[in-house]
């Protein structure tokens, strides 16, 4: 979960974009060349995202975000003309940068830096005629690729609203242990396919936001309000309309997510954004403060990025990527083979993340930086 107090974080989802890889030349505000696409730079500043007007051709656009300095301003999102997120890079903080791509047809797209002045703050105006695919071997891979994280998407909602009743009830029965044992695995479903939620606005933070996300805590909703009285309170007392809430909210998200098709750059960009949520602020403890479970939702995080690699390997092999994408595999491997030191036989199947260590929780960010570091390059092969 971001640390935004409104909206979703990074979008591996796109409505009406096509699933097939473009390359268009320069377009204004932005370098680059034919061959490789279009880079626009963006700044963060306290005022929001600078400069608020850019323009690019329609094809395949890369994002580099860069902070000024701003201790205020920490992400930047592009979102379509509907307001549904489109790609985002979080975590951008001083000294910090990064990027994503996406294949952008032509039309205008808003530009959101969270916490500024306002948090719509500029423009994408994306000109020239809509691109057709470009004719290559590797594109029916892709098209299978996100239909097959389309597939993998409602499966995993269905399997999340299933969870969740089976969590609803148990606090409507009062049953405290119940309730807690559920919470967990309940978590892992819905971390797995978090970039989904958090590309709908609010839904993200109505079922997941931390209390310090939220400018009123009397308004606070979600499995981290439940949580909180679980732990804290030792009770299922107050959670019956809380309950009612979740479950409402994880069937908007199962209904919503039925409608979404996705482009072969947001599952790479997705899957990275699931690693860093671990390694830039899981990785400390803040996400499941009160019930410790934060090794499931590592698990979580992991098995989507793993699904959204895996579904684009083959396209990379294709385009002569094998060396890159059995490196991915292989930090992929050494991930899951630090995270199962944790498993234990319990209703979580994990230890608690305060049986941890300091040097365990780093040597464990130590995998995952080395893990989203060739991943990160893995859309602008896919789009290239």
């Amino acid at each position: 979960m971001s640390s935004r107090t409104s909206g979703g974080r990074i979008a591996a989802v796109v409505v009406a974009v096509t699933a097939s890889v473009f390359v268009a030349g320069c377009g204004g505000g932005g370098s680059g060349d034919a061959a490789s696409g279009q880079t626009l730079k963006v700044s963060l500043t306290d005022a929001g995202c600078t400069p608020a007007k850019l323009t690019a051709t329609s094809g395949t656009v890369t994002f580099d975000v860069s902070n000024s300095g701003t201790g205020k301003v920490t992400e930047f999102e592009v979102k379509s003309a509907d307001g549904i997120i489109l790609g985002e890079r979080e975590n951008v903080v001083e000294g910090i940068s990064g990027s994503f791509t996406l294949d952008l047809k032509p039309g205008r797209y808003t530009l959101s830096c969270p916490n500024g002045d306002t948090d719509d703050n500029g423009v994408l105006v994306v000109t020239g005629k809509a691109a057709t695919a470009q004719v290559n071997a590797a594109a029916p891979l892709l098209q299978k690729a996100t239909a097959g994280y389309r597939a993998y998407v409602v499966a995993q909602t269905a399997k999340l609203v299933a969870g969740t009743e089976q969590f609803v009830a148990a606090l409507k029965a009062g049953d405290l242990q119940g309730a807690k044992d559920r919470f967990g695995p309940t978590r892992l479903d819905y971390e797995a396919i978090e970039p989904v939620a958090e590309s709908f606005g609010n839904l993200d933070p109505e079922i997941d936001a931390r209390v310090n996300d939220v400018e009123d805590p009397a308004v606070w909703t979600g499995f981290h309000r439940i949580e909180q009285i679980l732990w804290v309170k030792g009770t299922t007392d107050g959670t019956a309309a809380l309950a009612d809430k979740l479950l409402t909210d994880v069937k908007t998200l199962e209904r919503r997510a039925k409608t979404l098709t996705f482009q072969p750059a947001q599952l790479a960009n997705g899957a990275v954004e699931l690693l860093n949520e671990v390694a830039g602020s899981k990785i400390t403890g803040e996400e499941d403060r009160y019930s410790h479970t934060d090794l499931s939702d590592f698990q979580g995080n992991l098995d989507g990025a793993r699904v959204a690699f895996e579904l684009l390997r083959p396209a990379l092999v294709k385009r002569d990527e094998g060396t890159l994408a059995r490196t991915i595999a292989a930090r992929f491997a050494t991930v899951q083979k630090g995270l199962d030191r944790y498993k234990r036989a319990t209703p979580l199947g994990f230890a608690t993340y305060d049986e941890l260590t300091p040097a365990d929780r780093r040597a464990f960010a130590q995998q995952i930086d080395a893990l989203a570091e060739p991943l990160a390059t893995v859309a602008a092969k896919v789009t290239g």
